[in-house]
């Protein structure tokens, strides 16, 4: 008796295991055709075209093709279908950038040697390499360009940053780079040389060396006045983010002819900067000695300049047997090319024998099966 009841469990158990396994297997996506219609295909400007919509996606969302609701510039359709990368659409040719701003990057992992846009006053070199002996996990082995700080007084590197133009330099607020639909729109006048200061550490430092920075540009062949900053250093890069919105305004305000957008021709960043205006700095206060290394530089933000992905207009659930109207009024006279995208989803995807993820709130989309279908209508406006 007991051995028939253990074999009734096992029975019970390997049942129940494949119903289990059947509940688990992935079922292909169903996917309809669904409707899409306008009352009208030419009309005039003011003049509302009622687009209707049926039922059968689990999903949906019409862009009417006019600007900042055009398909082709979606995410759906730059990002998915095309299949372009989130920095290839920053700094490409693919982003639909605005006007007159240009963000400056250099990244000296990328480089062999020193680029011809840095100098310096006193000795450098290019070095690659790890920053401190006791970097044993070899995290900071990488190129560097290397500047011999001889003494605690003033040295200066000097970049010339490709005539980079920041919000600040056209008087760009936020809410103007809302309006203009930045993908950021806290307008980012940083100056932000990556940079590591390791000489006078060693395993047992906790705290870093206040040292005296000066940040002085040059705008269509006119210098601003040096700004001051003391900032903290350690061992290893770290970012400086010198913020000179402050120095721009001061600069344009004393430069009301000159032309901002063409942009910083130079800028300078001075290490034991000797501040005139504090009577307590005479020159080797706030000060570092030896080896400073710079990882990268970055002038600026990408995200201030490049648009924002067109958004359609999300479409509530269509119950089935029912049908949903859109009406919808162009400005301007043209030709819109209206695109309905339906999504259909599938069930959860698993892996081995449980979920993608293991907790509800990490759910992703890509954890399910998607597909799309697009639909489009050409509306001609007169």
């Amino acid at each position: 008796m007991i051995m028939k009841s253990i074999y009734n469990c096992i029975i019970g158990f390997s049942v129940l295991g494949l119903l289990l396994l059947n509940s688990c297997k992935k079922d292909d996506v169903e996917v309809v055709d669904v409707a899409f219609t306008a009352n009208k295909t030419t009309v005039a400007v003011g003049e509302a075209v009622s687009f209707t919509i049926g039922s059968g996606a689990h999903a949906q969302s019409i862009y009417t093709g006019d600007t900042t609701r055009n398909f082709e510039f979606s995410r759906i359709n730059m990002i998915e279908n095309k299949g372009y990368t989130e920095t290839q659409l920053k700094t490409g040719v693919y982003g639909v950038r605005l006007p007159d701003m240009k963000e400056f990057v250099l990244e000296m992992p990328r480089q062999t040697s020193i680029p011809s846009n840095i100098k310096f006053s006193g000795e450098m070199d290019f070095y690659k390499g790890t920053l401190v002996p006791w970097d044993f996990s070899n995290a900071t082995n990488n190129n560097y360009a290397r500047f011999k700080i001889s003494d605690g007084s003033p040295h200066t590197i000097t970049i010339t940053p490709e005539n980079a133009v920041l919000p600040g330099m056209l008087r760009l607020t936020n809410a103007q780079l809302a309006s203009q639909r930045a993908i950021n729109t806290n307008a980012n006048n940083i100056f932000n040389p990556q940079m590591a200061f390791p000489d006078g550490f060693d395993t047992t430092s906790t705290t870093g060396i206040s040292v005296r920075f000066g940040v002085q540009f040059t705008i269509d062949g006119r210098q601003s006045a040096i700004t001051y900053f003391t900032l903290t250093v350690r061992e290893l890069a770290d970012n400086l983010s010198f913020n000179i919105a402050a120095a721009i305004t001061a600069w344009l305000n004393a430069n009301p002819t000159a032309n901002a957008k063409a942009g910083i021709s130079e800028i300078k960043l001075i290490v034991n900067a000797d501040n005139p205006a504090d009577p307590n700095d005479d020159g080797d206060l706030l000060s570092y000695k030896g080896n400073a290394y710079l990882s990268q530089v970055y002038i600026g933000s990408a995200d201030n300049m490049i648009r924002a992905f067109d958004e359609g207009v999300r479409i509530e659930y269509i119950h089935p047997g029912t049908e949903f109207t859109y009406n919808y009024a162009f400005n301007r006279p043209g030709v819109y090319k209206t695109t309905l995208v339906t999504t259909f989803i599938g069930r959860k995807k698993y892996s081995g024998n449980g979920y993608v993820s293991g907790r509800a709130d990490e759910v992703l989309a890509s954890e399910y099966e998607i597909q799309r279908r697009y639909k489009t209508i050409d509306i001609t406006v007169q």
